[in-house]
């Protein structure tokens, strides 16, 4: 692993003493910002990493937000001018609690990362490390590195290679979701919240979670009239929901798809819902 930089790391909780962790450990010049001096005295981290303020770690080349979600809102407007132009990651969720289920407190139809673009415009946002269990984070990556996934969500795609390897550098195999309005699948309620999983487990998750707006894209009835009477179609998704992996022939795959495309319009409507 090589060094890329410095890191600030916004919040001291488990999430945020976990990634300062892993990042310092690859090499990463890191701060580690906490709320108070009480808060510094009890931060257990590496001895290279610098403990400090909000305002020092938000001064790093790249900031990772990881505070509670109740005061995250006060904490990204209070340093909104220092992160101007900065990568920024939001580990961050909004949990609430509906029928039993983990859910999201956001309003519907809203993620947390175009939540947090709203109140950082002039940063770039990106989802990440928001659904593994902070406990399993630095034990899993310790153990096993490159066997565990974490996936990201950013509208910058200009910047994928850079976020890609900040993830590769924790000891995980990054794996693009999408846009930050494609994200719900990282937040609570999403199927990937919360989860550890495997690159392919989670590859696969991701396109289940995609395949309502893939569908979207094109009329089923309309795609048989161009594909061979002979097609053989594979779908990654189809084990992680439970169907067949690959259909055999024009009418096989069209039927396969009126039902995903019916299922998924019925049941869970728009890929925010999943």
């Amino acid at each position: 692993m090589t060094a890329g930089g410095s890191v600030g790391v916004v919040g001291s909780g488990p999430i945020g003493r976990g990634l300062a962790t892993l990042w310092a450990q690859a090499g990463y010049e890191v701060t580690l910002g906490t709320r108070s001096t009480a808060s510094a005295a009890r931060a257990t981290v590496p001895d290279s990493v610098k403990v400090g303020t909000f305002e020092d770690a938000a001064r790093r080349d790249v900031v990772v937000l990881a505070v509670r979600h109740d005061g995250a809102a006060d904490v990204a407007t209070r340093l909104s001018p220092l992160l101007r132009g900065t990568l920024v990651l939001d580990t961050m969720n909004a949990v609430t609690v509906r029928e039993g289920r983990a859910a999201s407190a956001l309003e519907n139809g809203l993620t947390e990362g175009q939540w947090l673009e709203r109140l950082l415009p002039a940063s770039t946002v990106v989802r990440a490390f928001s659904h593994i269990q902070d406990e399993l984070l630095v034990s899993r990556a310790r153990k096993t590195p490159g066997a565990w996934a974490v996936a990201y969500a950013t509208d910058a795609t200009a910047e994928r290679a850079r976020i890609e390897q900040l993830i590769a550098d924790t000891g995980y195999a990054p794996v693009f979701v999408g846009t930050l309005a494609q994200s719900s699948i990282l937040d609570p309620g999403g199927a990937a919240f919360p989860r550890l999983l495997t690159h392919a487990d989670l590859r696969g998750l991701v396109a289940a979670h995609r395949l309502p707006e893939m569908l979207d894209r094109f009329n089923t009835a309309t795609l048989g009239e161009v594909l061979h009477e002979q097609v053989r179609w594979d779908f990654p998704y189809g084990p992680t929901i439970g169907v067949t992996e690959t259909f055999e022939g024009r009418q096989a795959v069209t039927e396969h798809l009126g039902r995903v495309q019916s299922f998924w319009g019925t049941h869970l409507g728009h890929p925010h819902g999943t």
